[in-house]
């Protein structure tokens, strides 16, 4: 029986098959505004984006210091967008990315708040904007990374499984029905997939990969084959990123605030963040930023399996 339980925990975790949990979020008390710095009439609304880009049941069950909620960053966005008095957004971003889905429903929330409200916003790179994160920042009028961050990891990357030496060292074998062949490869890993399901898994990623280019080369301003270059995974230290233009500036928070203001047109700014009266933590402005590991990032805040803008050294 522990041998079958274990087998069926590897057959999940493994699949290529995303498993859509609906989990509850109390979300009965509204974002309140908090003024973390500055003074004026004229606000800046500091957002972040730190930690992994999971889908919403992990960032659920996750911690929320250590996963991006997509919803709450849509809230902040709308109580921007929606109050006159702020003029800009100061995003800061520390990720290594995720899910390719999460990623780019952040990019697309982003833009779209910037098309509608005529608002700009500002990106101030923290250690890492690798990925998912740097697919993020393209949305902003302007990046600024820090002299030490990670930029780049430009790319795409799937990760799937054979469990079929496993099972038969525990002597389980698996049988699997399915509609079709291509089903049946695709939707448990107990055997090497075929050239046509490796295809279909290809064409998926290469459209993925094909769009993190674009959006480089619109966003960027670069030509095409320029942004393909850049577009094998590297990473890049904050200085070879702004040489290759991947950035605008090299420099600190404090240095994207006041590029922030300037584009306000204000001589001061009052600097606020929207939070929950329960969840209220520490100012970027006023503490350390929150840290991604680099080393191993806890499985449970990992992404599902599937197609992802990550960088994981």
């Amino acid at each position: 029986m522990r041998q079958l339980l274990i087998a069926i925990t590897l057959l999940v975790s493994l699949s290529s098959c995303y498993v859509n949990l609906e989990l509850p979020i109390s979300r009965d008390q509204p974002l309140e505004e908090r003024v973390v710095g500055g003074s004026g009439e004229t606000k800046i609304v500091l957002i972040e984006l730190s930690g992994m880009m999971a889908s919403d049941w992990i960032s659920n069950v996750g911690s929320r210091r250590s996963s991006i909620d997509v919803d709450e960053v849509r809230e902040q966005l709308v109580m921007a967008a929606g109050d006159p008095a702020v003029r800009a957004v100061l995003l800061y971003i520390n990720s290594p990315g995720g899910e390719v889905t999460t990623a780019d429903v952040l990019f697309h929330e982003l833009k779209q708040f910037r098309q509608r409200s005529g608002k700009p916003i500002v990106v101030s790179i923290g250690a890492i904007g690798a990925s998912g994160g740097y697919y993020a920042a393209l949305a902003g009028d302007e990046i600024w990374a820090n002299p030490t961050s990670v930029v780049g990891s430009i790319g795409v990357v799937m990760v799937r499984f054979n469990a079929e030496g496993l099972l038969e060292k525990i002597g389980l074998q698996g049988e699997v029905l399915a509609s079709g062949s291509t089903k049946q490869e695709l939707a448990v890993p107990l055997k090497p997939i075929g050239k046509e399901s490796r295809d279909i898994l290809l064409r998926i990623l290469n459209a993925h990969y094909d769009r993190f280019v674009r959006l480089v080369a619109e966003n960027r301003k670069l030509p095409q084959e320029d942004a393909r270059k850049l577009a094998d995974g590297s990473i890049f230290p904050a200085e070879d990123a702004l040489r290759l233009k991947l950035v605008d500036r090299v420099g600190y928070l404090e240095d994207a605030l006041l590029a922030a203001q300037m584009r306000t047109g204000a001589s001061s700014a009052t600097i606020v963040v929207y939070q929950r009266p329960s969840s209220f933590q520490p100012s970027l402005l006023g503490s350390s930023a929150t840290e991604v590991n680099l080393v191993r990032i806890p499985d449970s805040l990992m992404p599902s399996s599937g197609f992802l803008y990550l960088w994981q050294p």
